[in-house]
């Protein structure tokens, strides 16, 4: 009998032990967040490649509900990707981001709710512990068009490369950590691009009415204004980047601070493009992310959503909040 009661708490202390390996495996795996790492610790393979992916989704269905609604379907694929290179003093940073979402609600045409493709590349050669001489290329724009719904009319205000923001820097990196990053440049040069002829679009992006010799506007066979598709700026600026872990690597956050000033006119209107992500691992490959976009550029004019008339630049938000699947690589 003894024997048998030793035996069975022999057992009973081995399956516990599984169990609890079992529960601490599960717990890492759903902890799976990578911490930060933006360059190899490699000397000999500098460059380091890596990201992640995203589909997020919403949806509502509604039947026979006497409270009324409409069914609603959403989806937003995001990808992240980064391509970095560190070797002795010399550093080259590569990343892009690339987004699209739409949403359909009841027996209307799906809109789009996401379009996003970033690229940002920034070379760096090491001047003391902290301090980095640097050059920064960015370029901004969306995958297809772009809509304002106003009360009385549906109006293109994008599409691909339309418009193209371009911006190329030179200046001063302070890095105190590789989580941080604060780059001053004193010459900035600034090109806006449109590659499209609808007048919307171009005035929405801030292009100005073609003139003539004599400074009269020229005007198109429909009596319309023949815009400029080209707008080149110099300036200086500011980019201000954080990022990080926290839980154990449960959530992790990241912002990005872009600003803008233009030498030339109005230089105290200043250009502000700030984002901040925040992503919680909910289980495994399963997590929630969370967005704030703001921004405010002073060429770029506002839509009355009354009649859809144009008016002056205005700050302009956007909030996105999404459950979905998740991987990084």
């Amino acid at each position: 009998m003894i024997w048998l009661i030793m035996l069975n708490m022999s057992l009973y202390s081995q399956t516990d032990a599984a169990i609890r390996a079992a529960n601490t495996t599960v717990t890492s795996a759903s902890s799976s967040l990578k911490p930060y790492q933006k360059f190899s610790d490699n000397d000999s393979l500098p460059w380091l490649f890596g990201g992640d992916a995203s589909l997020l989704f919403r949806a509502t269905s509604f039947s026979n509900w006497a409270a009324g609604g409409e069914d609603q379907i959403g989806m937003n694929p995001i990808v992240n990707i980064f391509y970095n290179y560190k070797k002795e003093k010399r550093t080259l940073e590569n990343y892009g981001t690339f987004a699209y979402g739409f949403l359909k609600t009841g027996k209307n045409k799906a809109i789009k709710s996401d379009d996003r493709m970033y690229f940002t590349s920034k070379a760096g050669r090491q001047m003391s512990s902290k301090l980095y001489y640097t050059a920064t290329f960015m370029a901004r724009t969306q995958f297809s068009s772009g809509y304002r719904y106003s009360k009385t009319d549906t109006i293109r205000t994008s599409d691909f490369m339309a418009p193209l923001s371009l911006f190329i820097s030179a200046g001063i990196d302070y890095r105190p950590s590789n989580s941080f990053s604060f780059v001053l440049s004193p010459l900035m040069g600034k090109a806006t691009y449109v590659r499209s002829n609808d007048p919307n679009i171009l005035a929405t992006a801030g292009m100005l009415p073609k003139k003539d010799n004599d400074g009269n506007e020229i005007k198109d066979e429909n009596g319309n204004n023949v815009f400029e598709r080209q707008r080149h700026e110099f300036g200086g600026g500011a980019l201000i980047s954080f990022n990080g872990n926290l839980f154990k690597n449960r959530i992790s956050y990241s912002s990005q601070l872009d600003l803008f000033s233009n030498y030339i006119q109005k230089p105290e209107n200043i250009d502000v493009y700030w984002t901040f992500h925040t992503k919680i691992l909910l289980y495994k490959n399963i997590s929630a992310d969370l967005r704030f976009d703001l921004k405010y550029d002073d060429d770029q004019k506002s839509i009355n959503d009354n009649d859809g008339s144009l008016g002056g630049p205005k700050v302009q938000t956007k909030n996105f909040f999404g459950l979905g699947l998740f991987y990084q690589f």
